[in-house]
């Protein structure tokens, strides 16, 4: 027997052994797994930060400063850095500064149409028993005291829902700061992190896998600055169309919809129709026909996205299913918040496009065994 052949079957006892552990432990094993993310949770969140803020980075440092002709290219990295956060910060900035007035407006006018007594609660409770006499009897039990009493009751678990629900938020700020904050280290030396990445790579594997690995790594790369990009390009241009529709038909909040409509659409397949619920929703309190022109302008927009624009803008760089794309965006939402609904996409193409290559490879592989 080789050395070789004993190597392999060491490596094939150790992995049975390892699989066997976390057949019998997997309580353990998933604790264990919980407890590694959680750890390695902020570095997620800085890479994913880091991700984001190199595209339009990537596009000053190249396009502006020309950063391959230049000396002081880590001066430039720190000026390209510092324009990316502005521009980024800005426009977040600018939609709040749009956003807020109209928002506050649509409280008020909400808050005006609410009655300012509870005098229509027995109107409607009156009305009941004249439409169907056979509720009068239950109507009559209900006993208003004890509602209170019970609702009284439960406030301690609504103040501890309300206390867990700060406490968690305050979490993901610091999650959120942190990410931040590694996110700026990760752009500021990047490719000394990638050199050093690749050598680690090529130490402890093959030549073989280690240029996969990086083949992945400019896939993903190039996958997901041409969807951020063309997203927040089609975003931008369709919301432009619905303010301009919106403004000609006089329909109210058109602004704070169209902004809404911009943020929304880069959640993928689901977000357009955030803005579709909330528009409809505040246009009925003001005027319910216009809510329904709403709807009709909505989505004949749609279909000028789905059929014209966003093939032409975005392309086939993200060349995944529909079906899919909305699970991951579920996915990626329920496991790292919004974030994870924007990267859950692009991340997804990556790996729907590695198995229909390699399908096809074994495919093509086994046509010419036959």
């Amino acid at each position: 027997m080789t050395k070789k052949t004993k190597r392999q079957i060491m490596e094939i006892i150790v992995f049975a052994g390892i699989v066997l552990w976390v057949v019998f432990n997997y309580k353990l094993f998933i604790d264990f797994i919980n407890l590694v993310i959680k750890l390695i949770m902020p570095l997620i969140v800085g890479l994913a930060i880091a991700f984001i803020i190199n595209v339009p980075m990537k596009q000053i440092e190249r396009k502006i400063f020309k950063i391959e002709k230049r000396k002081h290219k880590k001066l430039i990295r720190i000026i390209s850095l510092i324009i990316s956060l502005i521009l980024i910060f800005g426009i977040l900035g600018l939609i709040l500064f749009l956003i807020i007035p109209e928002l506050v407006q649509a409280v008020v006018a909400i808050s005006n149409s609410i009655p300012k007594d509870f005098d229509w609660v027995n109107d409607l409770l009156d009305k009941l028993k004249g439409l169907y006499p056979s509720l009068a009897g239950y109507i009559k039990e209900i006993n208003v005291e004890n509602i209170i009493n019970t609702s009284v009751s439960q406030a301690g678990n609504i103040v501890s829902v309300v206390i867990g629900f700060i406490s968690g938020m305050i979490s993901r700020v610091v999650m959120f700061f942190i990410g931040f904050i590694l996110s700026i280290y990760i752009l500021l030396d990047k490719e000394n992190l990638v050199r050093q990445v690749k050598k680690l790579l090529q130490a402890f594997l093959s030549d073989k896998v280690t240029k996969s690995i990086v083949k992945i790594v400019k896939l993903s790369n190039t996958t997901f600055t041409n969807f951020i990009t063309g997203q927040c390009l089609d975003a931008c241009l369709i919301a432009t169309l619905l303010f301009i529709v919106m403004s000609i038909l006089k329909i109210p909040y058109a602004l704070m919809i169209s902004v809404l409509f911009a943020v929304t659409a880069l959640i993928p397949y689901i977000g357009a129709f955030i803005a579709l619920v909330v528009g409809v929703l505040l246009i009925a309190v003001t005027n319910p026909i216009m809510s329904l022109w709403y709807v009709v302008i909505f989505f004949v927009l749609q279909q000028i996205d789905e059929n014209f624009t966003y093939p032409k803008i975005v392309g086939k760089s993200v060349g995944l299913p529909a079906l899919w794309a909305l699970v991951a965006a579920l996915i990626g939402g329920s496991m790292f918040g919004f974030i994870g609904i924007i990267i859950s996409v692009p991340i997804s193409s990556v790996l729907y496009s590695l198995l229909r290559e390699y399908v096809n490879y074994r495919i093509e592989k086994k046509n010419k065994l036959s």
